[in-house]
């Protein structure tokens, strides 16, 4: 069976842990739901914003077959891959291979113990890498670009590992991605990270990986540029504005968690340790009840 093709509103799953601190697996079941139901196109578990840096293997394979048994085939589902060293990436596609997943992102392991912008690993590594992941594996792979990647480098992985068909990039939320689609667009799908949704779509890219809050909103953007009616698509993205800016403004991974305890998703907003202590107030609380209610459409 060919796989499906990706485009849409794909949103990073932020992880979900119960009160003594493990993952909790009913959270992420309905977190899958709740997007299912609120019309997502696709969703992204496993990825920097869900924490999956301080999540073991196994905890992050058990979080996919939890999402891809209540997907159960409803919605793709483009799982995190990224590790600290190749070997423990490539075990990770191997298993989104065998568990069903539509597809697996990946940065190389420097950029994911570091960030998209350092180091500048050198192209051969990153090809060691991209390809050792991909050997014996015919899932799709977006790149999760990182500033070193260059646009001879990716027409070259292009053209070496054929399971390459996707490009993710947020090095620079504009000038990257467009060159990407200029010279990348007819040869791979361009993803960006939905800072800045409606331009995303205009320079030609086919889907966004933002957060959790306001799915149904998020995906109403996209399905309606794609029908062009893109002074609708903007109204409605102009509308979430409050909500996007309260999410990055606040504590990105506990506000999206705040989000979801509030439409009654998540159990906690806890986080990993590693990630530093607690920073949300009730304050946090009244002002996202203010945005919601300014919305008129919490979902």
């Amino acid at each position: 069976m060919s796989p499906r093709p990706l485009r849409g509103y794909f949103p990073i799953m932020p992880t979900a842990y119960a009160a003594d601190g493990g993952i909790d697996l009913a959270s992420m079941r309905r977190l899958t739901a709740f997007l299912i139901t609120h019309a997502a196109q696709g969703m992204a578990p496993n990825g920097g914003d869900s924490e999956a840096r301080y999540l073991t293997s196994a905890e992050r394979m058990a979080i996919l077959d939890a999402v891809l048994e209540t997907s159960n085939g409803r919605t793709p589902v483009l799982v995190g891959a990224s590790a600290p060293i190749t070997e423990e990436s490539a075990a990770l596609v191997r298993h989104a291979e065998r568990a069903g997943a539509d597809g697996v992102f990946v940065m190389p392991p420097a950029n994911w113990t570091q960030t998209l912008l350092e180091p500048r690993v050198p192209d051969e590594d990153m090809l060691r890498h991209y390809a050792t992941i991909c050997e014996g594996v015919d899932i799709p792979l977006m790149i999760h670009a990182t500033a070193a990647m260059d646009v001879p480098f990716l027409q070259d992985l292009i053209a070496r590992i054929p399971n390459v068909r996707y490009i993710k990039e947020e090095t620079t939320y504009g000038p990257t991605l467009r060159r990407y689609v200029r010279e990348l667009g007819d040869r791979v799908v361009v993803f960006g990270p939905g800072l800045h949704y409606p331009a995303e779509l205009a320079w030609g890219a086919q889907g966004v990986m933002p957060s959790c809050c306001a799915p149904a909103s998020h995906a109403r953007v996209f399905d309606l540029w794609q029908r062009g009616e893109h002074e609708a698509a903007r109204a409605t993205w102009n509308r979430m504005l409050p909500l996007v800016f309260w999410r990055w403004r606040t504590a990105p991974q506990e506000a999206g968690k705040l989000y979801l305890r509030k439409m009654g998703v998540f159990s906690t907003t806890l986080t990993r340790p590693a990630m530093g202590p607690p920073t949300l107030e009730d304050a946090d609380l009244q002002e996202l009840e203010c945005v919601l209610a300014t919305m008129g459409d919490p979902v």
